[in-house]
Order: C-alpha cells, then structure tokens, then sequence
C-alpha cells in the first residue's frame, strides 16, 4: 500500500504541471497556412518533406484544393512564445533535362506573419538562409540566398531539402479575450532560372 502511495505522490505534480500547462496556452492559438506557388513553364516539383502537421498528421506540404498549380503548406496553431523547427517541412526537385538555381525566395504583399518565419534551403552540404523574417535570425548577413548565392538543383532529379523556423514573441501578437486566435496566411514564390 505505501509503494502505491508513493508513486500517486510522485506522479501528482507532474499531473497537476500537466494540466496547468496545457491550459496556460489553450486561448492563443496562431494558425499558419501559407500557399507556395508551383513553379509555371518548368518541370519543377515540390514534395513533401518528412516533418508532419501538429494538426492532422498529414505532410506539411500538400495540394491546394481551392486552385490548381497550388500548394498548402500547413505549419499548425501555436501559441506566443513557441520555438518550433521543422527540418524537412518540403523538398523542392528540378525534373527539367537541365541544371536550374533558385535564386529568390519572397512572399507576397498580401501575406501575413512572415515576421516570425526562417527559412532555409540546403545546398550540397550547407544551409543557405532564403528567409530571415524582421527578428534576428543566424546567419545575419553572409550566407543568405542571393544571385551569387543560390541553390544549384542538378539535371533530372537535383533536390534541395526547406527548413522552416518559427518563432512567435511572448507578446504583441494581436492576440486579446475577444480575439483569441488568429490566421496568417499569403503565398510563397520561389524564383528559378537557367544555367545555361
């Protein structure tokens, strides 16, 4: 009986920290959907990457269903405060009989929340910044994608692996008790061209 004592005694703080954290970030969800544009007049293919969605389980990068030649790429709702890394959230395939780079990574004027997103693209065997958002993200200046700076996607099947950091601030993110949630949202386009 003493041993079952113990052990209910034990696991009672972690129980109760349990249920104190999860109800500490329960009114401040921030969903993030942002749309990436399939790349026009190219054999470019965009895969999904090996990171799942918090919310379905599904890949992060899937089909539009609102537009062909669309993407949704799916990051799920956090709270302020939330680090989240995702290390393979989609992989980008150059399928044309020539070697293309991608030298242009931006969001459109219309999107949202690209404030606390990073993204980087592997080139070879090093991480190339494509987008840093306004905080301070590494590399400040230096290795960030550029038109000397690119990532080279070989003939016939070159792939490049997009890694996607999140970071929401504890506060000033619009969020108050009648507005306990909000959507960002926008398109993503990524700009390729020959090397020839």
């Amino acid at each position: 009986m003493r041993k079952n004592r113990k052990i209910t005694l034990l696991i009672l703080p972690l129980l109760i920290a349990y249920l104190f954290q999860a109800t500490q970030y329960a009114r401040a969800p921030v969903k993030y959907g942002y749309y990436i544009v399939y790349a026009k007049n190219a054999d470019i293919a965009l895969l999904a990457g090996e990171d799942l969605s918090p919310e379905d389980g599904e890949p992060l990068l899937r089909n539009s269903t609102s537009q062909t030649g669309l993407y949704n790429l799916s990051l799920g709702r956090w709270a302020p405060g939330y680090r989240i890394n995702y290390t393979s959230a989609f992989k980008i395939r150059n399928n044309e009989a020539f070697a293309v780079i991608l030298t242009c990574l931006n969001f459109s004027s219309s999107s949202t929340g690209t404030e606390y997103l990073a993204i980087y693209i592997k080139n070879g065997t090093e991480w190339v910044a494509a987008w840093l958002g306004s905080e301070t993200w590494s590399p400040a200046s230096g290795n960030q994608l550029n038109s000397s700076n690119y990532i080279y996607l070989a003939a016939n099947g070159g792939e490049a692996v997009v890694k996607i950091a999140i970071r929401i601030p504890e506060a000033n993110v619009g969020l108050n008790q009648t507005s306990y949630s909000l959507k960002y949202g926008g398109t993503m386009y990524l700009w390729f061209t020959s090397t020839y």
